[in-house]
């Protein structure tokens, strides 16, 4: 992308990107926002699937800067199908705490544009509560604790109508990996409704701080909640597991790898113990761990139903780590789970790290 603040307006009128304006300048009045341009559009095989990003600097909470997207949303003519919402239904926000950058850094803008690869590529939406592993800093350059993030509405830009449909304003918010975990094991909204009341109004991503959680009441807090409400989250995406024999024959294995085991773990713990199911989709079809009064096994195609008690559920979690093995367990007869090493990979496909 370009930094360009110059109008990039394909054929017909941006009365979508116009709107995405109309409510920045309700916040920001006439501030000229940094702008970064796509070069070769997406459609013609650029590699930037945005095809802006404006940074505002702000001083509400404390100075930090403000990213907005255009691009997720229809901001020319009506493109979807869907009457009530314009494009995928969102842009992106990022807020920034600028105490280590005298100006916008583009970094930032790279991270936004990897989310809407995913999105471009997979057709997966975002919504408020999803939450995302980045299995490296937020910031590659930094030694940030931030390595997760999960998404909020924008407190300030919320939710617009537009002539193409309504547009929700995602807040990406950065996590640290216990944070994450916290979000797993419990509620990501109320998690994040926690920081809100607590520790950051805005929700703004600190390169510098550390876990909320090292503050011993704030934890004690997420702790309780957690024990009282259990997870709300029932799904999950994940492409690295897979059933392997059937239970008819006596031999199942449950193969899982190590970045995707902890964190269902955590789901398992928050779930089955509150009578509530837990779905994991991906290529191999979908794999749902479901509370019962006994332990069973059923295959049918494209669906592994595991049915098991709150004590079997943690057996089951007490394996869960991202350290590979192979494991059974004496409550859970005829079940083997595999934990395989996970591959980290960059944008070009280079193993960068391997978990496990």
């Amino acid at each position: 992308m370009s930094d360009d603040s110059s109008d990039e307006f394909e054929d017909g009128e941006p009365i979508g990107w116009s709107a995405i304006d109309d409510s920045a300048k309700a916040i920001y009045g006439d501030l000229e926002p940094l702008h970064w341009g796509t070069v070769i559009p997406y459609s013609l095989g650029g590699p930037d699937p945005l095809t802006g990003v404006s940074a505002y600097p702000s001083r509400s909470q404390q100075p930090h800067f403000h990213y907005v997207t255009y691009g997720f949303s229809d901001l020319y003519e009506k493109e979807g199908d869907d009457p009530e919402w314009s494009g995928y239904g969102f842009e992106l926000t990022f807020r920034l705490a600028s105490n280590t950058h005298a100006e916008a850094p583009i970094w930032v803008v790279s991270l936004l544009q990897n989310l809407a690869r995913y999105v471009f590529e997979t057709g997966r939406g975002f919504g408020v509560g999803h939450t995302m592993p980045l299995n490296s800093p937020i910031c590659r350059e930094s030694e940030t604790q931030i390595r997760s993030i999960t998404f909020v509405r924008d407190p300030e830009l919320g939710l617009i109508d537009t002539p193409n449909g309504q547009v929700e304003f995602l807040q990406v918010v950065g996590l640290t990996d216990d944070e994450l975990d916290a979000t797993q094991s419990w509620n990501a909204e109320h998690f994040t409704e926690l920081m809100t009341k607590q520790k950051n109004p805005l929700l703004l991503t600190d390169l510098k701080r550390s876990s909320y959680l090292n503050d011993t009441e704030f934890a004690k807090h997420v702790e309780e909640l957690t024990r009282e409400e259990g997870a709300s989250a029932g799904i999950m995406t994940a492409d690295q597991f897979r059933v392997i024999g059937h239970p008819s024959v006596g031999t199942f294995a449950l193969t899982i790898g190590a970045l995707l085991a902890p964190g269902l773990g955590q789901r398992l713990r928050g779930r089955i113990p509150f009578q509530r199911s837990f779905s994991v989709f991906g290529d191999a079809g979908e794999l749902r761990f479901v509370p019962a009064d006994r332990f069973s096994i059923e295959v049918e195609e494209g669906l592994t139903s595991v049915r098991l008690k709150p004590s079997q559920a943690e057996s089951l979690v007490s394996a869960l780590t991202p350290k590979a093995g192979t494991f059974t367990f004496p409550d859970l007869e005829g079940l083997t789970l595999i934990i395989e090493p996970t591959e980290i990979t960059d944008n070009d496909g280079n193993v960068t790290d391997v978990i496990g």
